[in-house]
């Protein structure tokens, strides 16, 4: 029996595609990526055979399934991995990708409720986790009431959002309701009143089948790229998290790929905050590990958990980010410390290619936001991310 596979994943331009990508390579199966961007991170990997770029899944929907059938055709594809937000268009096209291999995504329902802010908290409470209290609101009006009935700080974002973009803490509430810099909420694009939990982050990811985890990291992170995307973190090997994440993928049966965000406040209580039915940054922990690989094809009876709990990071977003971060001398040394202990999760002496990469993606991405005046964050998704929105 031939136990090597071709592999298709999508969403080249993210580092934890490019460690996948690393990891199914190490292990011998063929890795061919399918990217929209001009420039990403896997395209001179050692570890992918080949690149194609595709349209962009947002803006072209139907011409995007219709390339992934075409290389899973031509390139004779087993599993396809959908990695980024790319995977709600996957997803939506699956039926039709289905014809041509196995696709590791759930339908798009399951996503959609997954990615629903709001619709998560619902199911979060039903497995009983505990979760901050929220109210949904579509109105400028209705945004107004829920902030004068606030008694403590809230957060507000939108029901569908990636990277903490438009979050906004507001200290006092009642007193910020006539604030010019408050969101407008609609009936199509509704926002989140909800509780503010003080506290540390951690975060879990796993990949699951048919309700069973075959691959499991939580990490507690360290530095974020501002309020959102983790930049250094490391194994923590949280029991309540585990316990959490085992049962409300078996509750679900859930196949796929899920990860969830969770604020840990001082009296130890866990507070499950949103969920992302994709791949994220927890895959680094997994560097090396060639059993990993074999965690996304099948059931094996075994959860694969990360072998040690040395810290990753991103290098050049530890250097931005953190270096804006450091407001006095203990937060300086504690930077330098975790710099200078962490693994950089591009560079690898072996496959040098993607590091140098990334500086020339990242220049892309500047001219996109200078020319279209939003942020390099906001651009780096413009191509790939769902909204809710209909097929």
């Amino acid at each position: 029996m031939n136990t090597k596979q071709s592999v298709l994943l999508t969403g080249g331009r993210a580092p934890a595609t490019l460690e996948l990508a690393r990891l199914l390579g190490s292990a011998g199966h063929r890795v061919i990526v399918a990217e929209s961007a001009r420039r990403h991170l896997c395209q001179h990997s050692r570890y992918v055979e080949r690149s194609y770029q595709v349209p962009p899944p947002r803006q072209q929907p139907d011409a995007y399934i219709e390339k992934l059938c075409e290389i899973m055709q031509g390139e004779r594809i087993d599993l396809l991995i959908p990695t980024c937000e790319e995977i709600f268009y996957v997803s939506r096209g699956r039926d039709r990708l289905l014809d041509f291999g196995e696709v590791l995504v759930e339908g798009i329902e399951v996503l959609r409720s997954l990615h629903d802010k709001w619709l998560f908290t619902e199911m979060a409470r039903e497995v009983g986790a505990l979760v901050p209290q929220t109210v949904r609101v579509q109105s400028p009006a209705q945004l107004r009431e829920a902030m004068l009935q606030a008694r403590a700080p809230v957060v507000l974002k939108p029901v569908y959002s990636r990277f903490a973009a438009h979050v906004q803490i507001v200290a006092d509430p009642s007193s910020a309701v006539e604030q010019s810099t408050l969101p407008e909420p609609t009936v199509k694009q509704p926002w989140l009143v909800q509780q503010f939990i003080k506290g540390k982050q951690v975060c879990s990811y796993a990949v699951a089948r048919d309700g069973q985890l075959t691959l499991y990291a939580d990490y507690e992170t360290t530095h974020t790229a501002g309020q959102g995307a983790s930049i250094h973190f490391a194994y923590s090997a949280h029991p309540q998290v585990r316990d959490f994440v085992s049962r409300f993928v078996q509750r679900h049966t859930f196949s796929g790929q899920i990860a969830f965000d969770f604020i840990e406040n001082e009296q130890g209580e866990l507070y499950v905050i949103e969920c992302n039915p994709r791949l994220t940054s927890g895959v680094h922990l997994f560097a090396g590990q060639q059993e990993a690989a074999a965690a996304y094809f099948s059931d094996r009876g075994k959860t694969v958990v990360p072998a040690g709990k040395q810290a990753c990071m991103l290098g050049m977003a530890m250097l931005t980010y953190g270096l804006a971060g450091m407001t006095n001398g203990k937060k300086a040394k504690r930077w330098v410390s975790d710099l200078l202990s962490a693994r950089d999760v591009l560079f690898r002496r072996d496959d040098p290619g993607p590091f140098f990469d990334q500086f020339s993606m990242l220049a892309d991405l500047a001219w996109q936001s200078f020319r279209t005046r939003k942020s390099m964050i906001a651009c780096s998704t413009s191509d790939i991310e769902w909204n809710g929105e209909e097929a």
